[in-house]
């Protein structure tokens, strides 16, 4: 252990000195290495390389540089493997398919992982759910719908829906409050169409044909009873008396 530090030690104290004794102006266009420039003294690297000489290749997707035991290599995030971290290993479940370190997104899904919405009218957010911000005039989880704003409603830079008097809902396809709905139309409460809608009346109530039938029966019932009654005391009154009957009728002269 004492001698790996001790070389170690030896290593940077080198490579700290050559770096002190390289002269700007002494430099030459092919100081800089794998396609880098040498400008103002420094080289300035492609995308895929770094270091003082473009020496060494970057590492992808979120890796950083680390040394561990002398070794110098890409530390990946989670999901990713490989000396650059360009391998994935992970796909979202029910989103893509894994095939030979790269993920194949399925329909409507993008991204490393397959964890981002295809936003067809619209910027993706980020995130976990991959979130879409939809241009004006479409909604949808893939802005793929548009947007319609019913009842004469109309869109705005918000792209959301503004909705004429009497209307509200994201569509605008619900009436507001103190507004009911006539005729596919949403018209006040207190208006005199929506009075006779609650009241109703003489012409649009049904008729009452039990409450008459009931009537009419009545009626019958108590004209059999009187004629009834008018019958039994007719009857009664034509009944000549036990009276004169029995002790005769002076008048007519019988006697008993």
């Amino acid at each position: 252990m004492l001698f790996r530090s001790i070389v170690s030690s030896v290593l940077i104290l080198g490579a700290v000195s050559a770096n002190s004794l390289i002269n700007p102006s002494n430099l030459t266009d092919d100081f800089c290495k794998n396609g880098g420039s040498l400008v103002n003294g420094k080289c300035e690297c492609t995308l895929r390389y770094e270091g003082t000489q473009c020496e060494r290749e970057r590492c992808l997707n979120g890796g950083r540089r680390h040394s561990a035991k002398g070794v110098v290599r890409c530390h990946c995030p989670y999901g990713l493997s490989g000396d650059r971290c360009e391998k994935v290993t992970y796909c979202e479940p029910g989103k893509g398919k894994l095939i030979e370190g790269k993920c194949e997104c399925f329909e409507r899904w993008t991204g490393l992982f397959c964890n981002m919405r295809t936003c067809f009218n619209g910027i993706p957010t980020g995130g976990l759910d991959g979130f879409c911000l939809c241009d004006v005039g479409y909604t949808g989880p893939f802005c793929d719908a548009p947007l319609i704003c019913e009842n004469g409603g109309s869109v705005t830079q918000e792209n959301e829906c503004s909705c004429t008097a009497g209307y509200t809902g994201d569509h605008c396809e619900q009436c507001a409050i103190g507004y009911i709905k006539e005729a596919q139309y949403c018209v006040p409460e207190v208006s005199e169409s929506s009075l006779l809608a609650h009241t109703g009346s003489l012409g649009n109530r049904p008729f009452a044909w039990p409450i008459v039938l009931m009537g009419c029966a009545a009626a019958i019932a108590f004209v059999v009873l009187a004629l009834t009654v008018i019958f039994a005391v007719r009857k009664w009154s034509s009944k000549p008396s036990r009276v004169n009957s029995v002790q005769g009728d002076p008048e007519n002269g019988t006697d008993v």
